[in-house]
């Protein structure tokens, strides 16, 4: 039988006992236990629920599957997920993929720490220290019931990992809380480190666009019959690189990023863009004819391996199918450089839907303008092409360039991997309206 954290929500009153033992047994500045809050408001229509939660140290692992430095195992002994700081790059592909908001960013180390189960102290035969402080007992460690259900919450995400927790009591409809309010509670119920933006990936927004611009460069090249250029090319894959390391903690450490190419699309990212450097940048400057299609071809599959990084995490349809993807937009690249008007109208029409069904689907405001621009920005090289103005004109390829960078950025503010934040907020908005509609 497998040994976990056993908690009873009826008992927590979120004093954060668990919290402050955890950070004080392992010295670190960073909080990796969190006291989740659904209702932390205390709408009187509402009950309040509190969960401490920290890494489930699941077993079906998708941090350790995704990192791509093999920084994290398991503990042989405990079945405790591990971080190896030494190998950690500080990528937070982790915190991407956990749906649990476990691993944290430490901005001092610039490396990912988690909760480790205090795995020494398991050895030795003690307790985690959240546990042995929890004051109410309602969070403990042992074995873990086969027979229990895996969730009393809706808003408990399910990813099929098989965490190591167990929920011992049904839900509650009596609100808890605790007078006077814990304002430490206030800012560990959030987590910093979840939410993706535009502004703190913006590194890998550039990469993922300039390795997308530089692939299609080389294919429509090769299929006018023509070599690339190199004087726009090499700098274009030079910036490509050079920038993917700007999100990193630890950009010296950045080699080890292909170690775990076995299970980490994000590894096997980085070996296709490397493969796909050597042989372009050979073939740029020695003109082999063979050596351009075997580029070619791993520059597609680099773009795949592109997108199955995003994929592994956030498996939604609209991602799966979004317009930003890209090797599709790779393709649409390949096809307007090269003037084949079939194929393009094609994937734009691909494009075209995706991109409507997008901004009809989703929110108004200014990421609502975005979607109409980038539509428009789609429609008007379209009809450039179709009417046989000459597409090289260059305010109709600065448009449509324009046109795919915003599509790109579209495709980082719609991809949301399934987080507890993220469903806490969601269930509270839809309990609540369900309660105003039964009254």
């Amino acid at each position: 039988m497998r040994k976990g954290f056993i908690f009873n929500h009826n008992k927590c009153v979120n004093c954060n006992a668990c919290n402050a033992a955890c950070t004080l047994e392992n010295g670190w500045k960073v909080h990796p236990r969190n006291i989740f809050t659904y209702n932390s408001d205390a709408e009187i229509i509402l009950p309040v629920i509190n969960l401490s939660l920290a890494c489930n140290h699941c077993e079906s692992a998708i941090c350790m599957q995704g990192c791509p430095t093999s920084a994290l195992s398991r503990n042989a002994v405990t079945g405790a997920i591990i971080i190896d700081e030494f190998k950690c790059i500080g990528c937070k592909y982790c915190q991407w993929n956990c749906p649990y908001d476990a691993p944290k960013f430490d901005s001092e180390s610039k490396t990912v720490v988690k909760c480790n189960l205090c795995y020494s102290e398991l050895i030795a035969g003690g307790q985690p220290a959240c546990s042995s402080s929890c004051p109410t007992g309602a969070l403990s460690f042992g074995q873990l019931s086969e027979s229990s259900s895996s969730t009393s919450f809706n808003w408990f995400p399910d990813k099929k990992l098989n965490p190591a927790i167990e929920f011992t009591h049904g839900l509650n409809k009596s609100p808890l809380k605790i007078i006077p309010e814990n304002t430490f509670a206030q800012i560990e119920s959030k987590s910093e480190n979840t939410k993706k933006s535009i502004n703190s990936e913006i590194s890998l927004l550039l990469f993922s666009y300039l390795s997308t611009f530089s692939v299609a460069t080389l294919i429509s090249s090769f299929l006018k019959g023509k070599f690339t250029d190199k004087m726009i090319f090499i700098p274009v894959l030079i910036l490509a690189g050079l920038i993917s390391l700007f999100h990193l903690g630890r950009k010296a450490r950045s080699w080890r990023s292909v170690s775990n190419f076995r299970t980490s699309p994000l590894s096997r990212e980085i070996i296709f863009f490397i493969a796909y450097a050597v042989f372009s940048t050979i073939t740029t400057f020695q003109h082999i004819p063979v050596l351009i299609i075997v580029s070619s071809f791993t520059g597609l599959i680099f773009l795949a391996m592109i997108d199955s990084v995003y994929l592994f995490s956030d498996r939604r349809k609209s991602i799966m199918f979004h317009s930003g993807q890209t090797f599709v937009s790779a393709l649409l690249m390949v096809s307007f450089f090269s003037g084949i008007i079939l194929p393009f109208i094609f994937i734009a029409l691909i494009k075209l839907i995706s991109s409507t069904y997008s901004l009809l689907s989703k929110p108004g405001g200014n990421v609502f303008n975005l979607r109409f621009i980038r539509i428009a920005f789609l429609f008007i090289p379209a009809m450039s092409l179709i009417s046989s103005n000459f597409h090289n004109d260059i305010f109709i390829i600065v448009i449509f360039m324009v046109g795919e960078f915003f599509d790109r950025i579209l495709f980082y503010i719609d991809y949301n991997p399934l987080n507890i934040n993220i469903l806490i907020r969601e269930q509270i908005n839809y309990d609540r309206d369900e309660k105003k509609r039964s009254k």
